[in-house]
């Protein structure tokens, strides 16, 4: 059986019909619409992550303390009790609580006595007048800083060398 097709007599082929006006107009709304939803879908991952990204470094900046302590306690282990099950925990606890920051982002940030002072990573607590070392460079480090992907949590709080006054 044949499908009877109406056509107009200006155009006698159906299928090569231009679509009226406003069937384009919902194409294009369609696709528009497509568009918007799937530009807000990536802004709310977008959105997701950061705040993820500022959840870690709220609870980072809550736990460095926590690894300040622990650190202390494995730098104050008396010499006989050095090999001990309680020292060794110790020592396992901080280095499972640094891996898990780490897989997280998280990195400590270096200095050592002797390197210059940098202040987009370290903070000044203190100076020494001294004229063994080079004016601003570090003399001591009083605790460790810390970074969250490429922003400084916490910098590195140091004793600062400045050069007597002749």
């Amino acid at each position: 059986m044949k499908k009877h097709v109406h056509s107009h007599p200006e155009n006698p082929h159906p299928s090569k019909e231009a679509p009226p006006a406003s069937q384009t107009d919902y194409q294009s709304l369609y696709q528009r619409a497509l568009a918007d939803q799937d530009n807000l879908r990536k802004r709310f991952d977008d959105e997701r992550k950061l705040m993820g990204k500022l959840a870690i470094g709220d609870l980072v900046i809550d736990l460095l303390p926590v690894l300040d302590n622990f650190t202390r306690a494995t730098e104050h282990v008396p010499a006989e009790e050095k090999e001990s099950a309680w020292a060794t925990g110790i020592l396992y606890i901080r280095k499972q609580l640094m891996d898990v920051l780490a897989e997280r982002g998280v990195e400590e940030v270096s200095a050592k006595p002797g390197e210059k002072f940098n202040p987009s990573e370290h903070e000044a607590i203190g100076t020494v007048t001294t004229s063994d070392q080079p004016d601003d460079t570090i003399a001591e480090v009083k605790s460790m800083g810390y970074r969250l992907y490429d922003r400084i949590v916490r910098p590195v709080q140091v004793i600062v060398v400045n050069h007597e006054q002749k």
